[in-house]
């Protein structure tokens, strides 16, 4: 089994959950999102890293120390990390069960992807975009019918404590009003607080 990777980002702190973490981005994603910071993520002519389970975790282990000693861990991040989600279980299943185990992902994928890493992540970092399906098809040029169903499913399935929840202002495309819609219904639905925030896109003044 080989991991189709796009980066391997050491020593981060405070942007992927608590502690000192790596975060290890994957190459492919179903949006196509007009904002997106990575979208060499769909070239398929661009530099990769192939990595094993088994050597990539023989990387991982550098930073062992500080995982342990900050409580921090190893984050998938992409493009759409679970598009590799099996690549992905077996790292979380080699992985020291002292780490934290995270997945930074839109859940726009079938949950056939998402239910084998349900026993294995620590925490869920789910960026929804926008709850409305017309900005969220404008922004990202799918629907998020998909979206919606595995959030509801996972409901069912985690504790509330291990989704974190995010809902951008996203220039252009939504408004102040329609992120208040989208924190009420991740509120009503799953009862969870969302995090608010703003992205900024480079050259425009907002």
């Amino acid at each position: 089994m080989i991991g189709d990777i796009m980066s391997i980002s050491r020593l981060r702190m405070g942007t992927d959950g608590e502690g000192v973490s790596t975060l290890i981005t994957l190459h492919g994603c179903p949006l196509s999102c007009k904002y997106c910071i990575n979208d060499y993520c769909h070239d398929k002519y661009c530099e990769r890293g192939a990595y094993t389970p088994e050597k990539l975790i023989y990387v991982l282990k550098k930073d062992d120390i500080y995982y342990k000693m900050s409580g921090g861990g190893i984050v998938f991040g992409g493009g759409e990390p679970l598009l590799q989600s099996e690549f992905i279980t077996e790292v979380f299943r080699l992985a020291d069960p002292t780490w934290q185990k995270r997945i930074e992902t839109s859940l726009n994928v079938p949950w056939e992807n998402i239910e084998p890493l349900l026993s294995l992540t620590d925490e869920w970092i789910i960026d929804i975009k926008d709850i409305n399906e017309e900005i969220y098809m404008e922004y990202t040029g799918c629907s998020n019918s998909v979206v919606l169903e595995n959030l509801l499913k996972l409901k069912k399935r985690i504790p509330p404590q291990k989704m974190r929840i995010r809902v951008p202002y996203i220039p252009d495309y939504n408004t102040e009003r329609n992120v208040e819609k989208s924190v009420k219904w991740v509120r009503n639905n799953l009862g969870i607080e969302a995090e608010q925030f703003r992205y900024f896109v480079t050259g425009k003044n907002e």
